[in-house]
Parts: C-alpha cells; structure tokens; sequence
C-alpha cells in the first residue's frame, strides 16, 4: 500500500502539471480551447520533472479527465497508476478533484484520495499565485477531445 500511496502523489503532481497548459488573463472575457493534442504535447507531459514517472498520458473524456502513467522505483517493478480528475470552478478558481485512482488496478483508499485532493488543492493555489495575472474562471468544461475555458477580467 505503500507503493500505492507513493504513486499516486507522484501522478498528482503529474496532473497539476496539465494546468500549466491554462495561459495567461486577457483584459477582456474570451474562452480558451486546449486540445487532448496539446496537452499531451506539453513538455511536462512528456518530459516528467522525475524521472520516475514514464508514459504519461492525458485522456480527455466528457467531464473528466483520466491521466495515467508508469511510475518506477529502484529495485521494484513498475505501477501503472490511473486517476480520474473532476474540475469544478470556484470563486474563479478551478479546483481538481481526483473522484478515483489505481496502482496496477487496485483502487485507493478514500482516505488516500482525500490525501490527494489536498496535495492538488495546495499546489493549484500556488500555480495560480505565481503564474497567471489578473482575471477569473468563470466556467470549465471538459470534451472527449478538449478543455474550454471561459476566462473574465477581473
């Protein structure tokens, strides 16, 4: 369980990397699309900042997004490890959710996935704060093919 545990804060970390594909406010409203392509283009999608995690993949589906990866410590085999993500918008910010998780298809624990929302929660505020300028989220909403984004100024 350990093991699970591990991998699934890694994958985190992977998914909050996808938010890095949201750019910068513009002064007025307008609505950006970032494609399953693009996301999965990203340098942090193909070039993990660990190199642990391998093969990571971004599946847009309506609602949600699935981000799967392999992640490998020394001296272990391999987990694949799979998680769901939700996002919900609040008071202009989005937050994700992760709704499920595996390691090699086993589920994690709900207490697990509260840990992990929490790591999400946390790092979401700081990439915002640090990254993007002036302006609101005013709605999310996942294709099987992109994000769209509605973006209004502040």
């Amino acid at each position: 369980m350990k093991t699970l545990g591990k991998s699934l804060l890694v994958l985190t970390l992977v998914a909050v990397l996808v938010a890095a594909a949201v750019p910068a406010f513009a002064q007025d409203s307008r609505t950006v699309t970032i494609t399953e392509t693009q996301i999965n283009a990203a340098y942090r999608i193909t070039n993990p900042w660990r190199r642990s995690v391998t093969n990571v993949q971004v599946d847009l589906q309506p609602g949600q997004a699935v981000v799967s990866a392999t992640y490998t410590q020394p001296r272990r085999d391999p987990v694949q490890v799979v998680a769901t993500f939700v996002p919900t918008v609040n008071n202009g910010r989005v937050y994700w959710s992760v709704t499920e998780a595996t390691a090699d298809g086993q589920p994690a624990s709900q207490e697990l996935i509260n840990q992990i929302n929490a790591v999400i929660a946390s790092s979401w505020r700081n990439y915002i704060r640090r990254q993007l300028g002036t302006g609101r989220i005013s709605d999310i909403e996942i294709t099987g093919s992109a994000v769209i984004v509605s973006l209004t100024p502040r």
